[in-house]
């Protein structure tokens, strides 16, 4: 039997959460969670009755800061240790759009990396990771506009005197998603470099959407990439950024008018984000309905 790992981040919303896990609680599974230590969300009543649930030390996660990779190399680390056949990278504000039985049944034979690029933005890769982003684990940074725009004047100066910490280096950077469903040799090739990614990406911004899709460029899973072959989305999941809904830099999040779209994505995508309770709470209930009694939307 082919057991999946789910690897979330959760900063709120626990009733979302409880659903998310509950819809992940089968025995084929393994569900990891790790809540940032900031957001007070308490998950003490978690138990699901099928999969096991390992609940990692808080920790402190800052939006765009290295420590959402440090947290996901976490994750990683404890669920990579069981070996699974793909794992799983997910946010509490996200929800599968099939059940475990079509999951496991659609990647049973494959052992493709679906990692998602956006090849024509490897210079906004570079941009992320070639000057300190010295202000980014810090509270005020995505509050506060005014503060961003002295952490983008900070940037300037840097370019003016010439630093460039790219500069001699060979790397290619790539970017893309930050949510990936990877396998275990994967997994085990990232782990491996651990110590890179994290020295490498220290005082960088948002290189959670660059340390994986650099990484798997560079490794031996290139050609299994998903992409490469035509698959779409490249990460199984449907993430709606565009610009006339998307809130500053999340994603739109999902309402109940939204369910023909999600259930026609259901075709493709195995996740969906964002939804929030606070914003919608019809579509999260009627998602998790549906899958727990007709197992599909």
């Amino acid at each position: 039997m082919k057991k999946h790992a789910f690897l979330i981040i959760a900063h709120q919303d626990p009733v979302l959460l409880q659903q998310l896990v509950s819809l992940l609680d089968d025995e084929r599974n393994g569900i990891y969670l790790l809540v940032d230590s900031k957001s007070g969300l308490r998950v003490d009543g978690f138990a699901p009755t099928r999969a096991s649930l390992t609940l990692l030390p808080p920790a402190p996660v800052w939006w765009g800061g290295v420590s959402t990779i440090c947290a996901e190399l976490s994750l990683l680390r404890a669920a990579a240790a069981h070996r699974y056949h793909y794992y799983h990278l997910l946010s509490g504000a996200d929800l599968p759009l099939v059940s475990q039985d079509c999951l496991h049944a659609r990647l049973a034979d494959t052992d493709f990396e679906y990692v998602e690029f956006h090849e024509g933005a490897r210079d906004f890769a570079r941009w992320k990771v070639a000057y300190y982003h010295l202000l980014v684990e810090t509270a005020p940074y995505r509050a506060w506009w005014a503060y961003r725009m002295v952490g983008r004047a900070l940037i300037r100066l840097q370019a003016l005197a010439g630093i460039d910490r790219t500069r001699g280096s060979r790397t290619c950077f790539h970017h893309g998603s930050a949510f990936f469903s990877i396998t275990h040799d994967l997994a085990l090739y990232v782990l491996a470099r651990e110590r890179w990614v994290r020295e490498r990406f220290r005082h960088t911004v948002t290189c959670d959407e660059v340390f994986l899709q650099t990484l798997a460029m560079r490794s031996p899973f290139r050609g299994k990439l998903a992409g490469e072959h035509g698959i779409k989305p490249a990460n199984l999941r449907l993430i709606d950024w565009a610009t006339k809904r998307r809130h500053r830099n999340s994603p739109y999040v999902f309402r109940m008018p939204d369910y023909a779209r999600l259930r026609d994505a259901s075709e493709t995508c195995l996740f969906a984000r964002k939804f929030s309770r606070a914003v919608d709470a019809k579509i999260v209930d009627f998602v998790v309905h549906e899958l727990r009694t007709r197992g599909s939307l």
